[in-house]
């Protein structure tokens, strides 16, 4: 059985035939049908259905006001699985090993408290260490750098999670259905598509083009496909 994401597709054909812009502009096709919605809510500053719709935004004030927008190429898409379950079993095994390692820097800390209180005092006072300190001094600041290490690692981890995930997240949000994107697996879907639109900036105007990323995934589970939308991540 499959489920399609449609909630923000009717927001926006809404919109636009309210607005009146999609009897006035030519051609035709989803491509555009997400750009016309795109400028239409980029104009009025509408942050809701560009939330729903696009991760960057086209400022009125800024980037001038788009209307009468072309299609006029999009390129064939390209496909890659996503590494969702991937990234979060290394994001789980090194925060693993950082718990195994607290409890280990704990236990040595613990076991040589008021040493490393000594250190850490004579330390910030800008004093010498005694000579009976300096071993325990120098294990002590390893294990310091080595947590440091270990909270780089899980940043890292966490945010290429994050990353890979921003996308699936978007393009499958629903709010009466909720899903965790990570216990999926999928697809990542690109495509460029190239519009032409009249640009009006500061009292003149101009026809400007412009390259629009759009990405999409379909993701899988034991109940079927679930047919993200497409969202806009890039314009150049």
């Amino acid at each position: 059985m499959s489920r399609f994401i449609t909630h923000t597709l009717i927001v926006t054909m809404a919109l636009l035939a309210g607005g009146g812009l999609l009897a006035a502009c030519g051609g035709g096709g989803e491509e555009l049908t997400i750009v016309r919605g795109f400028f239409q809510a980029s104009r009025y500053q509408d942050r809701t259905t560009l939330g729903n719709m696009s991760m960057v935004f086209f400022s009125p004030d800024e980037d001038g006001i788009a209307s009468s927008p072309s299609v006029d190429a999009v390129s064939e898409v390209d496909r890659r699985p996503l590494r969702l379950q991937e990234l979060q079993e290394a994001l789980t095994e090194v925060q693993a090993a950082e718990t195994d390692f607290r409890a280990e820097k704990k236990l040595y800390q613990d076991e040589n408290e008021e040493t490393i209180a000594r250190v850490i005092e004579a330390q910030r006072e800008g004093e010498d260490i005694a000579s009976s300190d300096e071993e325990v001094r120098d294990v002590w600041t390893q294990w310091v750098d080595d947590e440091r290490e270990f909270a780089r690692k899980v940043s890292d981890a966490q945010n290429e999670l994050n990353e890979e995930s921003r996308i699936a997240s978007a393009s499958t949000y629903d709010p009466s259905n909720p899903i965790n994107v990570v216990d999926y697996t999928g697809d990542l879907l690109t495509k460029d598509v190239t519009v032409t639109a009249n640009i009006s900036l500061d009292g003149s105007d101009s026809e400007r083009t412009m390259v629009f990323t759009m990405q999409k995934v379909e993701l899988q589970d034991g109940e079927g496909l679930i047919d993200g939308r497409w969202i806009i991540t890039n314009i150049e």
